[in-house]
């Protein structure tokens, strides 16, 4: 068997795609399968054709970088020469899977993983996205032989979104459960209210620096506002800190270890996430599975953590509202989350449930 997995971005870049990619990749490879990676990131400081434990990495300029990432043409010719028997194909806000669907060999089987949360990042790729959506509905869908959704909720809007696609498997998303469940919870003094994500626009980050400044409105100096990543907006977030009057209570972290991250968790009174464009989020249930209280929005991907008593949620991004869940997180006892909600899987499963979609592809 050789697997070929399709994807914007590939390890030493991080996300939640990435991190899906090359746990599946390195797997394939644990089990002496080749694997072969194709991502569309490719810059100066990374090779062309790398060998990644195991995993051998193509990777090809985009002509239109995020979030499109439509690759030079090279990519395709190198498509059609690959000899995969099955194309893994990731991320379905992006331009991937309409081409690989259309260039990939009849013979070859066409599996999709959408990390679908169905809102575009702005107006315009919004409605970019639902013209997108009718091409990949009408033309893509029967060239595609099975799609992953990797939690209920994007299971649900795929079957709402997309009703010519078929053969939808829904795999809870893989985590690092024994690592993230022997790290013990330590909160500190003053009051630590974490967020980890990239610093993009629609993660909403400016609602939490908003939220906290009306937490802290009266001098209440018994929080801080740690925010670990990266991004394209963070000088603007910076600015924003500084015009609402709280930098001196926010602290701005990047490119931690694994073991700084989870020191981080472990710190922390309050774990927030405002984002709606998510189909799975594994900081979130990284917190969750520490023992972290929550907040999250009340609806979308993360409503049902709240529906199950796990978390605090909100409805909305208004300041004062953030503000009381916050507090109110601070003062809950939360049920502890566990793999039994059926949410989320370790990895050694989730990379079997993967392998025997992998197997009746080959069988059909």
């Amino acid at each position: 068997m050789h697997v070929l997995q399709v994807t914007p971005r590939y390890f030493p870049n991080i996300g939640g795609v990435e991190i899906v990619v090359q746990k599946i990749s390195e797997m394939l490879v644990a089990r002496e399968v080749k694997a072969t990676v194709y991502s569309v990131d490719l810059d100066p400081t990374l090779p062309r054709l790398q060998h990644v434990n195991g995993v051998i990495v193509k990777r090809f300029s985009p002509i239109l970088d995020d979030p499109f990432y439509v690759p030079e043409p090279k990519f395709i010719a190198s498509l059609r020469w690959e000899k995969a028997d099955i194309i893994h194909v990731h991320n379905v806000h992006t331009l991937l899977p309409f081409i690989v669907a259309l260039c990939k060999h009849q013979r070859q089987k066409l599996l999709l993983h959408p990390h679908y949360h169905r809102f575009g990042q702005s107006f315009l790729r919004h409605s970019l996205l639902r013209l997108y959506r009718r091409g990949l509905d009408s033309v893509v869908s029967s060239r595609i032989d099975a799609i992953v959704a990797n939690s209920a909720y994007e299971n649900q809007i795929l079957c709402e979104d997309f009703p010519m696609f078929r053969s939808v498997i829904m795999i809870p998303e893989g985590m690092d459960v024994d690592e993230v469940e022997r790290v013990k919870r330590n909160p500190v003094e003053p009051k630590r209210i974490l967020y980890v994500g990239a610093l993009k626009r629609y993660k909403n980050v400016d609602k939490i620096l908003e939220g906290f400044a009306h937490l802290i409105k009266n001098r209440n100096t018994q929080y801080r506002l740690v925010i670990v990543g990266g991004g394209a907006e963070y000088a603007s977030l910076v600015n924003l800190a500084h015009k609402l009057g709280i930098s001196s209570l926010v602290e701005w972290n990047y490119d931690l270890s694994r073991q700084q991250l989870l020191g981080e968790y472990a710190k922390a009174s309050v774990f927030i996430l405002l984002s709606p464009l998510e189909s799975f989020s594994r900081v979130v249930y990284e917190a969750l599975l520490i023992g972290v209280p929550v907040v999250v929005l009340n609806f979308g991907a993360l409503s049902n953590v709240v529906e199950a008593g796990l978390a605090e949620g909100v409805n909305s991004f208004n300041p004062s509202e953030v503000a009381d869940a916050i507090t109110n997180a601070t003062r809950k006892t939360y049920a502890k989350v566990s793999s039994s909600i059926n949410t989320f899987l370790d990895w050694k499963e989730y990379s079997n449930r993967i392998m025997n979609v992998y197997n009746k592809l080959l069988e059909t």
